[in-house]
């Protein structure tokens, strides 16, 4: 199966609380991973957030290189597993300066 990891998609995802799902941009940041090709991937907000939090990264100037429709915040502290179906649409992927901003905003998030 071809490399997904970095991959930005449109994912549909699950809430336990209240059992609904809803269409989401979601950055992929693992490969798949078992039988049913699970993936971690971290929300991607469009709405600015009321307080940054550790493992937030902006999305500011290359927004729409990424098929975002708007200026964005990468979440990793919301970090899920997903099945492969579940990604529904490929948007993009992330650049190296992106990709390099998860890796270290995850080692400070996980005190690795």
């Amino acid at each position: 199966m071809p490399s997904i990891k970095w991959n930005i998609y449109i994912a549909e995802v699950g809430f336990i609380e209240n059992n609904t799902s809803k269409l989401r941009p979601m950055i992929v940041i693992s490969e798949q991973v078992g039988e049913h090709n699970i993936v971690l991937a971290a929300p991607i907000y469009s709405k600015k957030p009321d307080h940054e939090l550790k493992g937030d990264i902006a999305i500011a100037d290359n927004y729409k290189d990424l098929g975002l429709a708007r200026p964005s915040t990468i979440r990793l502290h919301r970090i899920a597993p997903l099945i492969t179906s579940d990604l529904k649409e490929l948007l993009g992927r992330a650049p190296a300066d992106i990709q390099q901003a998860v890796i270290v905003e995850l080692k400070k998030l996980l005190d690795l």
